[in-house]
């Protein structure tokens, strides 16, 4: 009796380190997993031109955390900002985008809107929004602003702030 006994204390010993092992294990490549998508969004926040963190919002629901430049070929230029974890995809199809871009060389600040589309790259949140722009290297300052999509008119600017000293070219260069 005793003999059974010692063998059922080893068998459940046993198969609890085991299923120990597994959890431990599945907690390391879940962790390592994790560092690989953090690492994807880290990586391509390092390749923009004056990536800074801002802590501005929209509304509520739509803030934004990062800001940067993305540059394609000699003229594309991209405005890339890093949304909050909790921005979702329904609240950025809400809503256009629009500029005011001011700067010395500029007549008369320069107007742009954009309809964005959220992008995940990681786990972090962005979206881009790319225009031409010959001849310039830097703006004095962005103010960037929102409206509703399929009611522009009636919306209005909804949630707004600024962004200032754009430079979108290398320091280095």
């Amino acid at each position: 009796m005793t003999r059974k006994l010692i063998i059922l204390i080893v068998l459940l010993a046993f198969f609890g380190c085991e299923s120990y092992n597994k959890n431990k294990s599945n907690n390391v490549s879940d962790s390592s997993a994790k560092q690989v998508v953090d690492k994807k969004a880290k990586d391509f926040q390092e390749t923009l031109i004056d990536y800074r963190k801002i802590n501005e919002q929209f509304t509520d629901s739509y803030k934004v955390e990062g800001f940067g430049i993305q540059k394609r070929h000699d003229s594309i230029i991209g405005l890339v900002f890093k949304l909050n974890e909790n921005t979702t995809k329904e609240t950025v199809l809400n809503y256009s985008v629009g500029f005011r871009i001011f700067d010395k060389t500029l007549l008369e600040p320069k107007n742009m809107s954009f309809s964005p589309d959220l992008i995940e790259i990681g786990q972090s949140k962005y979206i881009v929004m790319e225009r031409v722009i010959k001849d310039m290297t830097y703006f004095d300052s962005i103010w960037v602003y929102i409206y509703k999509r399929k009611d522009w008119k009636g919306s209005g600017r909804l949630g707004d702030f600024k962004v200032r000293d754009i430079l979108f070219e290398e320091k280095n260069k």
